[in-house]
């Protein structure tokens, strides 16, 4: 090139500096996207083996229906027989005239890891070997610190985390037999576990001990070819959640109130989109896709796009955050002092 068609840098026109960093960015974008649609893991669920904890209402069942839809063989674990038995003749409706099956196993997830084993593993299966695993199972309870009783934080870790351990652990030898590629584990925790909220002690606790687990788990099982992923459901309109309001604090329905509540088609939608994509976050919603973008931390890069989503959106997503958490502090300060005015008058 002649020195007619090199522009010195120290000589460069602002706008005209503004439309190469303007046009190389988006050519990164573009890339970053290419890249990330021929790199990311993409499940196709048809004929797949899926077993969902927790299958037989809300979260799990919607689930189980979206997987039935798209052609899996499903299997629902949970305690009550008569709840499953409801279940399975939804998703066998949705399953329609192809053949493939819907399995029921009553059991308590978070009983042994013996008891688990011997139901999920031990036993036969029609449905043959797992695919892909949906720790759904789990139990909210709601209240401050102070009033909630210390056997309470074991039932919540008992029932939300080591029900989705002991179902894991019995499952993961067999998962890591799978050599193509489509074997996945998700871990359905809760958007608290992004942002506890006040009264959400022992339920927020156990929530991010999921977020934990996964991200060590999947450096474990990745050389497998085992995706793991963890979603963040928000406040869903499932039998569990009518149960949470009957002892959510009214300060806690007051901080909550900001967020909508979604209906668990919704989320199961997302779930099985986005694990099928290989996203180790998965969020509904603008408020949940935000804060996931505030808590980047140290997640594993199974899909380009989702971390480069992170690095893009995280600095916003912080700046937002600082100025919710702000305005949830002074609602809690005036709460106190209205409790304290009013003792203060009896």
């Amino acid at each position: 090139l002649s020195e007619a068609y090199i522009v010195p840098l120290g000589k460069m026109h602002v706008s005209t500096a503004s439309y190469y960093i303007s046009g190389a960015g988006a050519v990164g974008l573009v890339l970053c996207v290419v890249v990330s649609a021929l790199l990311s893991s993409r499940l196709n669920p048809r004929g797949k083996h899926v077993i969902i904890t927790g299958g037989s209402s809300g979260i799990g069942l919607a689930v189980a229906v979206k997987y039935a839809k798209m052609g899996a063989n499903v299997t629902l674990v949970a305690r009550n027989m008569k709840k499953l038995e409801d279940a399975k003749i939804r998703v066998e409706k949705a399953i329609g005239a192809s053949k493939n099956k819907c399995h029921i196993i009553s059991l308590d997830t978070s009983s042994s890891q013996e008891a688990v084993t011997k139901a999920l593993v031990t036993t036969p299966n029609p449905n043959g070997d797992v695919d892909i695993l949906v720790n759904c199972a789990g139990t909210s309870i709601a209240g401050t610190f102070q009033d909630t009783d210390p056997g309470e934080f074991s039932r919540m870790f008992n029932t939300n985390v080591m029900g989705s351990v002991y179902p894991t652990r019995a499952l993961l030898p067999q998962m890591k037999k799978n050599k193509n590629g489509s074997t996945r584990i998700i871990f359905v925790s809760s958007q608290v576990a992004q942002c506890a909220l006040h009264g959400y002690t022992a339920y927020a606790s156990s929530k991010w001990a999921l977020r934990g687990i996964a991200e060590a788990l999947q450096m474990e099982v990745k050389p497998y070819n085992i995706i793991v992923s963890v979603a963040y459901p928000p406040d869903t309109d499932t039998p569990g959640y009518e149960l949470e309001m009957e002892s959510k604090p009214d300060l806690t329905k007051s901080l909550s109130e900001t967020g909508s509540v979604f209906s668990s088609e919704e989320v199961a939608a997302d779930i099985v989109k986005y694990s099928g994509l290989g996203y180790f976050g998965i969020s509904t919603g603008l408020d949940g896709f935000f804060l996931k973008q505030a808590h980047p931390g140290m997640s594993p890069v199974n899909n380009l796009w989702e971390t480069v989503l992170m690095i893009l959106l995280s600095p916003l997503a912080k700046i937002i955050s600082i100025f919710v958490v702000l305005t949830w502090d002074i609602q809690c300060r005036d709460a106190v002092r209205k409790e304290q005015a009013k003792a203060k008058a009896e």
